[in-house]
């Protein structure tokens, strides 16, 4: 038998209305190309059993809840372990990825042979609720392939060059497609396991990164990085509500990590929220494997810094930035505390933009009457280009500039 194309693997835990609505979108897909592993991990486990027994498809693996809560490392593990696909993408039971991403894949494994990881533009969305204000969502219009040098990947991923709030690497198998060749060595070089650290799509990434060797990026979007209300995204902006979270987490987990010898003198602790969980992973990976670049703190400051400033609220804003500052005042004798230099930015107010912007479009969170990540990809997706329109000629011989092909509008 064939093995897929493609596995979506999508691991879910105590968010079945998300989860439903996520696997009824992929499930209207005709591809016959791709595999679905569906990965409950819920305290019950009879709606989501009852649900996917109504919805027999040949692509699906479905992987009911086990006696006990897994954590959410071993949880992606069960699925990546699951997949049978060459190539493997992971999403959260809140996000949306669209199957046909895999007509980009397969034209950028004849622009770039030997492609071992496939990444894209993703569309952020808040799930609607009752009191959700209007927001507007950024739509690249472009759908450029972009050949992606390791050497910069690697800069990116371990010293924080080009970083935002946090890491501009990419290529995680979370909302990317990962070679399974490239999974595998991964697991052979590193503990014998697909994730490490709990910030398991960094871990993932900057593994990915180290040991990969083929990257194209397209700026076409094929998924949605969706944010219900009790997701970890939405949590990150709350530090009361982070707590929460990173409590639950590590219970999960079974012990408190930051207890770990990696740890020891390392004061940039997961409260500290979004940068100082993506550098524990680089601390793990320093400490455990001796792999990483000198030269990271400054910019990864200066990230820290940026992080802060989106707090528009002035109480979080302070309370965060304060523990930054004393988490860079511990370490190596606050060397770099001048690099962290945070800005309050008070919270806009005014008339909701929508429309062009050069190479984007700004479009409302609620076109078409959309509620979800799936219901506003369907209304957009009619303006982005299709894969399939790529002139032939650009599908079987890569470019030497750093845009390789572009799609056609």
């Amino acid at each position: 038998m064939t093995a897929p194309f493609l596995t979506i693997c999508v691991p879910s835990r105590n968010r079945q209305r998300y989860f439903k609505e996520t696997i009824g979108f992929l499930l209207d897909s005709a591809r016959e190309d791709v595999e679905f592993v569906f990965a409950d991990n819920s305290d019950d486990p009879a709606d989501m059993k009852g649900f996917m027994a109504d919805r027999v498809d040949a692509r699906v693996t479905y992987l009911p809840s086990p006696s006990g809560a897994l954590s959410m490392k071993d949880n992606w593990e069960r699925c990546l372990e699951a997949a049978t696909g060459r190539w493997i993408s992971v999403i959260g039971d809140d996000d949306l990825i669209d199957p046909d991403l895999v007509d980009a894949l397969k034209i950028a494994i004849a622009l770039k042979p030997g492609l071992e990881a496939f990444g894209w533009s993703s569309l952020k969305y808040d799930w609607i609720t009752d009191d959700s204000p209007l927001r507007n969502v950024q739509v690249p219009l472009e759908a450029t392939f972009h050949d992606m040098p390791q050497p910069l990947l690697f800069r990116r991923a371990f010293r924080w060059d080009d970083a935002g709030v946090t890491l501009t690497c990419g290529f995680s198998v979370y909302h990317s497609a990962i070679s399974r060749g490239l999974l595998d060595r991964v697991r052979a070089r590193f503990g014998g396991r697909y994730f490490e650290h709990p910030t398991l799509d960094y871990d993932n990434a900057m593994k990915n990164v180290a040991l990969g060797r083929d990257f194209v990026y397209c700026r076409r979007p094929f998924s949605i990085f969706g944010t219900c209300p009790e997701s970890n995204t939405s949590a990150a902006w709350s530090p009361s509500r982070f707590a929460e979270t990173i409590a639950r987490t590590k219970s999960e987990f079974g012990r408190d990590y930051e207890d770990d010898p990696w740890m020891k003198g390392f004061p940039f602790h997961t409260m500290l929220g979004m940068p100082a969980s993506v550098v524990q992973a680089q601390q793990y990976l320093r400490f455990t494997y001796g792999l990483g670049l000198a030269g990271w703190e400054a910019n990864f400051a200066r990230s820290s810094a940026l992080y802060c400033g989106k707090f528009s609220d002035p109480e979080d804003f302070a309370a965060m930035t304060e523990r930054y500052r004393a988490a860079f005042a511990a370490y190596r004798g606050g060397s770099f505390l001048k690099d962290f230099q945070p800005v309050f930015t008070p919270k806009r107010e005014g008339k909701l933009f929508t429309g062009p912007l050069g190479s984007e479009l700004y479009v409302e969170d609620r076109i078409g009457g959309a509620t979800s990540p799936a219901s506003f990809y369907r209304a957009v997706n009619g303006l982005l280009a299709r894969p399939a329109d790529l002139p032939a000629e650009l599908r079987t011989a890569a470019k030497e500039s750093v845009v390789i092909a572009r799609l056609a509008a």
